[in-house]
């Protein structure tokens, strides 16, 4: 009985560890299952991951390259900043610490009850900015009571600054930091908090500006605290951009401009399109727009109704008035509907259909050929010729001008005008094409809108005789040509010698319109064409009071003032446009301030 108890507990007993032993078997099979998987089969990955959470790399944020003049004067340069930061890990008390350091540097309460918040929300041992650009009085305060200020550092940053302010910001542009869109260009992803290009050729040529990244990759212990530094690769600065622009003659004719409200000037070299100065008013410092800005000021740019942010040069659209009537005449005489026996006599108007059409000499002009048309701006010669070649044509020559598109400049935003025909004004108004428009256009007014820039662009095309130009900013090295397109217009040097020849008579000529701003150097002479771009319209009551053109008009509703025109006549070197809005008529305002440029140019010998 007793043995048999002893068989069966014994029997019991083996069956129980044959089963544990089973289970032991399978969960060490698992096991070493899951070990082999771990140190064999995914052992690069699980090595990267333990890397990962012991290394760590620090981006080394490259310095931009600096933008100079065509003299190699800088005008978009780096300073160094000091900027500071805190550590909250390294803080007992960041609420304490933060006021201390207002005794010293403004730290207003928005700020600090906001640096707080992030203070909860950041990665162990990540930096917050508490302020940049400190001043030397403020660094050598903080410096001297750093005992006081745990967990606060000072870090040397890398700022722009423009030397120039207004005189160069719309062709500059300012930097400023990415916004969500730019943030997924490549160049930019790596280096988030990195400022960009925001406007002008720093937003054109932000690839070259910009410069390469280098990093740090040093080791963190398990709390993220750095504890020694791995490898280095140094950043690389930005490429330095070359402009085309003179510093001396873009300071110059700024200085003149902004005696003005508001307008435009650009002067370009006619052999390779380089631009020389290129000013728009009014205008703004990009300095107080950067790294901290001055509310005040952005909300005073912001409020201006003349738009300080917008660059005339390339933005604004203009009726060149008489300053088209170039093309005009090049489009009669290339389709052969003049001649050198063709004239007209001009009463001071002329009748068409129901309306009339005035002459901005009432009296009129008397008898008028092409030459005269020109020199003495006769309305209703252009009247006659526009009537004769139809809006169609004289599209197709303005646009042989470059008129209505885009030059292709390397700065952002530019608009390409407007120059109608009866296909544009049934698509944008759905509306059909009335022939006194025609007549309009002819002069210069109506639908057709040019940009500074192009009007000089298309004076620099009739001093070369039709060679095509393509402005540029950059400071030429190499032949200026259009790719794609042929290099000079069809059109007869002849018919050029025309035009260039009453151009030089408008400034020239005692019967000129702009012969009070002939230059009184012997040494060079330039020619051109004024133009009076018309903002109110004239109703028949003002027409019939003898003295309206006299009365004190509204600054708003006067006409622009323009004048495009180039230098020296016998061998042209450069050309210019400069609109003054609401400044009255191009001789007695755009023409005299050409001739100041010209004059400087002379001098410069650039």
């Amino acid at each position: 009985m007793f043995f048999s108890e002893k068989k069966n507990q014994f029997k019991t007993f083996s069956r129980r560890s044959f089963f544990l032993l089973i289970i032991k078997l399978i969960l060490f099979f698992f096991v070493g299952l899951r070990l082999f998987n771990i140190q064999i089969t995914q052992s690069e990955k699980y090595r990267t991951l333990s890397k990962n959470n012991r290394i760590s790399l620090k981006i080394i944020f490259p310095k931009r390259g600096k933008i100079t003049d065509r003299n190699n004067n800088t005008v978009a340069k780096n300073y160094d900043s000091y900027e500071l930061y805190v550590i909250p890990e390294e803080v007992e008390n960041l609420e304490s610490v933060l006021l201390k350091l207002n005794k010293i540097v403004n730290i207003p309460f928005s700020k600090r009850k906001k640096i707080i918040l992030l203070s909860r929300q950041v990665k162990k041992f990540e930096m917050i900015k508490i302020l940049d650009n400190l001043s030397w009085k403020h660094l050598e305060q903080i410096e001297a009571n750093m005992i006081d200020f745990p967990g606060i550092h000072l870090l040397l940053s890398s700022k722009r600054k423009y030397p120039f302010g207004e005189n160069f910001s719309h062709i500059l542009g300012y930097v400023s930091k990415p916004n969500k869109d730019e943030l997924s260009l490549p160049y930019i992803s790596s280096m988030p908090s990195l400022e960009i290009g925001k406007s002008g050729v720093e937003k054109h040529f932000n690839q070259l500006l910009i410069g390469k990244a280098g990093k740090r990759e040093v080791e963190v212990n398990s709390i993220g605290r750095e504890i020694r530094e791995i490898s280095k690769t140094e950043s690389i600065e930005g490429g330095t951009l070359s402009l085309s622009i003179d510093l001396r003659l873009q300071r110059y004719v700024y200085e003149i401009l902004k005696e003005h409200r508001s307008g435009s000037i650009v002067v370009m070299k006619v052999s390779t399109g380089e631009i020389l100065s290129m000013t728009s008013v009014p205008s703004f410092d990009p300095n107080k727009i950067i790294t901290i800005p001055n509310k005040k000021y952005w909300d005073t740019i912001l409020k201006n109704e003349l738009s300080p942010l917008t660059n005339r040069a390339v933005q604004g659209l203009y009726a060149p008035g008489s300053t088209f009537k170039m093309v005009v005449a090049i489009a009669a005489l290339e389709k052969n509907i003049i001649n050198s026996n063709f004239f007209v006599i001009c009463e001071g108007k002329i009748e068409f259909g129901d309306k009339i059409y005035h002459c901005w000499k009432t009296k009129g002009h008397g008898k008028v050929d092409l030459t005269k048309g020109i020199v003495e701006s006769c309305d209703c010669f252009f009247y006659e010729l526009a009537k004769k070649i139809g809006i169609d044509n004289i599209s197709i020559m303005a646009k042989e001008f470059g008129l209505g598109d885009l030059t292709g400049i390397e700065v952002p935003s530019e608009k390409n005008g407007i120059v109608p025909n009866k296909r544009w004004k049934k698509q944008q108004l759905n509306e059909n094409w009335y022939a006194g428009e025609t007549l309009i256009t002819g002069i210069g007014q109506g639908y057709i809108l040019a940009t500074p820039l192009q009007l000089a662009n298309m004076a620099a095309i009739i001093a070369n005789k039709g060679k095509l130009i393509k402005p540029t900013l950059i400071k030429s090295k190499i032949s200026n040509d259009i790719s794609g397109t042929p290099n000079k217009l069809n059109i007869s040097k002849d018919n050029f010698s025309k035009i260039n020849i009453a151009m030089e008579k408008v400034v020239n000529n005692a019967s000129g319109t702009a012969f009070r701003s002939r230059s009184n150097k012997n040494d060079y002479t330039f020619a051109g064409k004024t133009g009076t771009s018309q903002v109110k319209r004239i109703t028949i009551e003002e027409r019939e009071q003898e003295d309206f053109r006299k009365k004190e008009i509204e600054w708003k509703n006067k006409d622009h003032s323009l004048f495009v025109g180039y230098m020296p006549v016998n061998n042209p070197q450069y050309a210019a446009s400069v609109v003054i809005e609401h400044g009255g008529s191009g001789a007695s305002v755009a023409a005299p301030i050409a001739k100041k440029i010209f004059d400087k140019l002379y001098k410069l010998g650039i």
